[in-house]
C-alpha cells in the first residue's frame, strides 16, 4: 500500500487513510511501520480520528483518539445505574484519565497510553483482564490481602454489569480530546487547578512566550558560529 493512499469503505464508516512511516524503532524492521487513521462522525458529537501505528514484522501497536474539533479541557460524569447505561461512549485519548469512583480504580494517561473508543462496558472490561492479570501476580507472591481486594473489586464490576450496583464514571482531558458521549452524561470545565494536577501522557503544553524564547535562543546560537 502505499504512502498515504486513501482506502475506500463505507459511506457510514468514514474515511481511512494508511500513511508508511518507515522503519520500526522497536524491532528495525525496513518500512515495516504504518499508520494507519481512520476520521469518523461520532452522532450528537463530531467527527474524531482514530490513529493507530502497527509494525508489520513485530506487531508493535500503539492507538490514539483526536477529536477534530476545538473543544476546551472537561470533566465528563455518568452514573451507571443499570445494564443500558453500559453503552454510554466512552471516547479516551492519551491524554484523558478515566476514573471509576465506587471501586478506587483510576486509569492515568502515561508514556505508553493508548487512545480507544469504546463504551462504559467496555472499560470495565479492561479493568478486569488488568485486575486479573494482577491477582495472578500477587498470588504467585503470596499477598492474600491483595488478592481479597481485587476479588472484591472483580465481585463489584459484575454486579455494575447486571445492574445490582451503580458506579460512577468520569473522564477529564486536559486537552479537549477526550469525553463521554449518553443521555445521562453531565460536563463541566475543568479548573486551572484541575488541569496542573492531570497528566499529559506522552504530550505537553507549551506556550508561545516557551517558543519565541527557543527560536531566540536559536538565532543567538547561529549568530555566534557566524
Amino acid at each position: 500500500m502505499r504512502k498515504g493512499e486513501k482506502v475506500k469503505v463505507k459511506p457510514e464508516l468514514g474515511e481511512v487513510q494508511v500513511i508508511s512511516l518507515g522503519d520500526c524503532p522497536i524491532c528495525g524492521g525496513k518500512g515495516t511501520l504504518k499508520a494507519i487513521q481512520h476520521i469518523h462522525e461520532i452522532p450528537y458529537f463530531g467527527k474524531v480520528m482514530e490513529s493507530t501505528i502497527i509494525c508489520e514484522k513485530c506487531g508493535y501497536r500503539n492507538a490514539d483518539v483526536m477529536i477534530l474539533e476545538d473543544r476546551p479541557p472537561k470533566l465528563y460524569t455518568v452514573r451507571v445505574e443499570n445494564e443500558k447505561d453500559l453503552f454510554t461512549r466512552v471516547v479516551r485519548s492519551k491524554s484523558g484519565t478515566i476514573e471509576l469512583e465506587e471501586i478506587g480504580v483510576k486509569i492515568e494517561p502515561g508514556p505508553a497510553a493508548e487512545g480507544f473508543i469504546t463504551n462504559v462496558e467496555g472499560v470495565l472490561e479492561r479493568v478486569r483482564e488488568t485486575l486479573l492479570m494482577a491477582r495472578e501476580f500477587r498470588r504467585q507472591e503470596g499477598d492474600e490481602e491483595a488478592v481479597k481486594k481485587a476479588d472484591e473489586i472483580l465481585k463489584y464490576i459484575e454486579e455494575v454489569k447486571e445492574g445490582k450496583k451503580p458506579l460512577t464514571v468520569k473522564i477529564a482531558d486536559p486537552l479537549g480530546n477526550s469525553a463521554l458521549i449518553g443521555e445521562k452524561v453531565r460536563s463541566r470545565l475543568l479548573t486551572e487547578e484541575e488541569i496542573r494536577k492531570l497528566s499529559l501522557g506522552p504530550y505537553r503544553i507549551v506556550n508561545p512566550e516557551e517558543l519565541e524564547e527557543n527560536q531566540g535562543q536559536g538565532d543567538n546560537k547561529e549568530s555566534a558560529q557566524g
